[in-house]
């Protein structure tokens, strides 16, 4: 009896096994294939507007859309993987954090408005009346930009990632596809392109919240604690968003105040190049940290080491075929006007591979319960971005820019290894071997 007991109990596990590898294989390709999707479409739109633009208006593009959604995700209070580790946890139903995620994106939003109205026109001083303007008609849909993601969250949070995924191209999908059409019918304006990208950020809101009503019978419930754990989770986890985002932006947004735009226009474009191999770590990362917030801590673990190690081979031969293209593809692409981009992206290829890997690793940190722990590593990296701005930037422009970002993400991955290391117990060897046998299957969502 006993050895008919192990031997269900081992079929029990086996079959399991299969169907847990099936879901995080059959998740992992269609969050693949939606960001390589959105990677073409987001290389079009920037071939599209830079064409129709130029570089003096992609930089003006630029910036009126960046100090928007700065604020926006200033605002943002790290709600969306907030959401998506609690709705893995299975701590509250659908309905409570829908409720909970919906009434704070609107204060949310609310907030980003105030401040913006005041922020933005100093932010965009520099520039024209016309751009000014244009600035603050994006940051009045701050609240389609923000709650637009949090259905997709929940659905991620459920592991209903081919949902999380539709919901997440739509935005790119409309910009592609209406810049295509003022390229086509020669309307080559800047107010007609933020048109295009605001419609992009509504169809998506209502289409996020239409499919989540579609697939999970919600309905309105006020759980005080689901409004607590989501902002106690959520304002860690802000802290290495923040840090990470402005990492990220800093260069930009310095150069957005101190360079000629077509500067930053060139910059923005060395930028885009430089992580068009990105879409395979944030993939990475998304199912990291969908499928580590459904398991145990040991699953979890396994997971994230696959995930570091198969972005670690993309990013090296990815980034290290770029290197050798960029001289002929960036002209190619955007134009000869861009020639002066070609420097710039690949002083930035290494800094993508390190910020694609940090990337999977904050995310595994956050599956672990562990929210806060990459703001240690980005808040390192942006105190020295900013001393490499402050020495370079006078000195070498936007190429300064370039070493600056560079070393700063070179150095918050290293840190963020350390903290693996000390905080985690999660070494080095272990994320660089990955798997050596099946994802083990036993414990619970919570689990043991």
């Amino acid at each position: 009896m006993i050895e008919t007991n192990l031997t269900q109990a081992a079929a029990s596990n086996g079959k399991s096994q299969a169907d847990f590898s099936s879901t995080y294989s059959r998740n992992f390709i269609s969050t693949l294939l939606a960001q390589v999707g959105m990677l073409g479409l987001n290389v079009l739109s920037g071939v599209a507007s830079a064409r129709l633009l130029g570089p003096r208006g992609r930089g003006e593009l630029a910036a009126l859309t960046l100090w928007p959604s700065v604020l926006i995700f200033l605002g943002s209070l790290g709600i969306n993987q907030s959401i998506v580790f609690y709705t893995g946890r299975r701590r509250y139903d659908a309905s409570e954090i829908c409720t909970a995620m919906t009434v704070t994106g609107l204060l949310q939003s609310l907030c980003v408005i105030l401040v913006g109205l005041i922020a933005v026109p100093l932010a965009l001083r520099g520039y024209s009346p016309g751009v000014v303007h244009l600035g603050l008609v994006f940051l009045l849909f701050a609240p389609a930009l923000m709650l637009g993601g949090y259905p997709a969250n929940l659905l991620q949070g459920k592991l209903d990632l081919l949902s999380f995924n539709f919901i997440r191209v739509i935005p790119s999908l409309t910009y592609a596809l209406g810049l295509g059409g003022l390229f086509l019918f020669k309307r080559p304006s800047l107010k007609n392109v933020v048109g295009v990208q605001i419609l992009g950020v509504v169809l998506a809101f209502l289409g996020g919240y239409a499919l989540l009503f579609a697939k999970q019978p919600v309905h309105f419930a006020i759980t005080g604690q689901a409004f607590k754990d989501l902002l106690s989770y959520g304002w860690k986890s802000q802290l290495s968003n923040v840090t990470y985002y402005v990492n990220q932006r800093l260069d930009q947004l310095l150069l957005s105040i101190f360079v000629a735009p077509r500067d930053l226009g060139l910059y923005a474009v060395a930028v885009t190049v430089s992580t068009a191999l990105s879409f395979f770590p944030e993939a990475s990362a998304m199912v990291t940290l969908a499928t580590g917030s459904n398991v145990g801590p040991a699953r979890a673990r396994i997971v994230i080491a696959n995930s570091f190690r198969s972005s670690l081979v993309w990013l090296l031969l990815g980034c290290s075929a770029l290197f050798v293209l960029v001289p002929w593809l960036i002209p190619f692409a955007f134009g000869a006007n861009f020639k002066g981009s070609v420097l710039a992206c690949r002083i930035l290829l290494p800094g993508a591979v390190v910020m694609g890997l940090s990337r999977v690793l904050y995310d595994g940190a956050r599956s672990l319960n562990e929210p806060a722990l990459p703001s240690y590593s980005e808040g390192l990296g942006v105190v020295l971005t900013c001393l490499g701005l402050y020495v370079l930037l006078p000195r070498l422009g936007f190429l300064g820019a370039a070493v600056a970002s560079t070393l700063a993400y070179t150095t918050s991955l290293i840190f963020t290894l350390v903290l693996y290391r000390v905080r985690l117990r999660f070494a080095l060897h272990e994320l660089l071997r990955g798997s050596t046998g099946r994802l083990p299957v036993t414990g619970t969502a919570a689990g043991t």
